[in-house]
């Protein structure tokens, strides 16, 4: 409850309505927090304001440890945090609730303490489970990315808590309104009713430039998927967007991701010296000499223009073209690319990540992610998948490799098929998908996840006969 401004609201809306502060039922009014001094200052502040005791009705609690009560209804705005960035010793204390929550899709990555599932749901869902009566309303802040995102945010859109099913009413999207001063999180007020199922659509409000504008949410096409917010009058079609057929092999990638040494892999001019050699440098590395083979050029947002592709950088891939890296052995014919890498061991071991440590406890302190086999496919079929408004899938050679999360491709072994899968992401129907996820400009604008979604397997299709 904070300091008890929420509650204090119900307080002055009725004192507007020209009630006395004796006839409003505040006797009914009580609130939870953890924070030991906004505790006291709701307290303080409900006595010298308005004449009231609540210590009787306050807790200062952690919310996971508090007494379960049924109400008819709670407000609540539950902390905003993913459990990778809480503190080690809090994760420990409340891991098993995780699970016991359902909201844990990969256990082994909760364990290690890498979970990307926002708090806030485990929060959520105690409230409505613990403190809500039978057709209970629970009305909460919450971070719209349990909603709207892909990844460890699904197993929230469940809506259930065991045998528990709770219904998603309605959002109202603060959007481009500054409520929480200072929080750069996405972030709405979303209704829910316990015991009752979601009726797809709901009515979806987002604050635009100071109006409240309706739409309507709902998932495409699994019960779990992010809300697609649509127009109430405007009929996009996006339900019968045709799947595009590829082979598993082809599945959608992240581009390279260096871990944070970006400044070890990346380069921002390159000279060929001789013919198996060029001359690499970048802000901080200056004139390296390396090996030509392992230099790739890089895509930049510049690539993504008709009939322009001049390399602007260049990546380091220290692999073999079946996707694996080098071998020791392997880069003892290459002196320069050994010098250089150990020159930079110390930044590459000291490098942090759930996934790349496995390849570091395997002694490839050399290694990225993001790389396999597929980045040495023939031909990418690529796009910018983060801070975009427009979808624009674009054909690349085999030997240009996309960055991070900035980009997302399909990797294919021929061009017939490059061209296909390109033409068929070209559909309106798929940009007008995206844009019905309200990502536009962000992060997660086209993510591989998002793609996904309108993908099937050649391996998949059962076999006429």
């Amino acid at each position: 409850m904070g300091e008890g401004n929420l509650l204090e609201a119900l307080i002055t809306y009725g004192l507007k309505q020209g009630l006395r502060i004796e006839s409003l039922p505040t006797n009914n009014l009580f609130g939870n927090e953890l924070n030991t001094v906004y505790f006291n200052n709701a307290i303080k502040k409900f006595a010298e304001q308005y004449g009231l005791n609540m210590s009787q009705n306050f807790t200062n609690e952690d919310l996971l440890r508090l007494k379960p009560q049924k109400y008819d209804i709670v407000f609540g705005n539950p902390p905003w945090q993913n459990f990778v960035d809480l503190p080690e010793r809090y994760k420990e204390q409340i891991k098993s609730y995780f699970f016991k929550f359902d909201l844990v899709d990969n256990s082994q990555n909760l364990l290690l303490g890498g979970s990307r599932i926002d708090i806030a749901a485990l929060i959520i869902q105690i409230s409505i489970k613990d403190f809500l009566k039978e057709n209970g309303e629970a009305i909460m802040f919450m971070p719209l990315s349990l909603l709207l995102n892909d990844g460890a945010n699904k197993n929230f859109r469940t809506y259930s808590i065991g045998d528990i099913k709770y219904g998603i009413n309605s959002v109202f999207d603060f959007n481009d309104e500054n409520v929480f001063d200072g929080v750069a999180t996405r972030y709405g007020l979303t209704h829910f009713i316990r015991d009752k199922k979601s009726q797809f659509p709901i009515p979806y409000f987002r604050n635009e430039n100071g109006i409240w504008i309706e739409y309507q949410a709902k998932p495409l096409f699994h019960e779990t998927d992010p809300l697609s917010i649509i127009s109430k009058n405007e009929k996009h079609n996006i339900e019968n967007i045709k799947p595009i057929i590829i082979k598993k092999e082809s599945t959608p990638r992240q581009g390279i991701n260096t871990c944070g040494a970006n400044d070890v892999y990346f380069f921002d001019n390159c000279n060929q010296i001789t013919e198996g050699y060029v001359c690499v440098s970048n802000k901080t590395k200056k004139n390296i000499t390396l090996p030509k083979k392992f230099i790739y050029p890089l895509i930049t947002s510049k690539d993504f223009i008709p009939e322009i592709k001049s390399p602007s950088k260049w990546v380091l891939l220290p692999y073999n073209t079946n996707g694996k890296p080098l071998e020791w052995h392997q880069m003892q014919m290459f002196p320069e690319l050994i010098n250089y890498l150990e020159a930079n061991k110390e930044i590459l071991q000291n490098r942090k990540g759930l996934m790349l440590k496995s390849m570091l406890n395997r002694g490839y302190w050399w290694a990225l992610l993001g790389v396999g086999e597929y980045n040495f496919f023939p031909y990418k079929v690529v796009w910018e998948a983060y801070g975009r408004t427009s979808f624009n899938p674009t054909i690349f050679d085999g030997v240009w490799q996309a960055n991070q999360s900035l980009h997302a491709f399909i990797p294919v072994k021929t061009l017939n098929e490059a061209k296909r899968i390109q033409k068929e992401l070209s559909n309106k129907q798929i940009e007008n998908y995206l844009l019905s996820l309200k990502m536009e400009g962000t992060m997660n604008w086209a993510q591989p996840g998002k793609i996904k979604k309108i993908i099937k397997y050649e391996e998949d299709i059962p076999a006429l006969f």
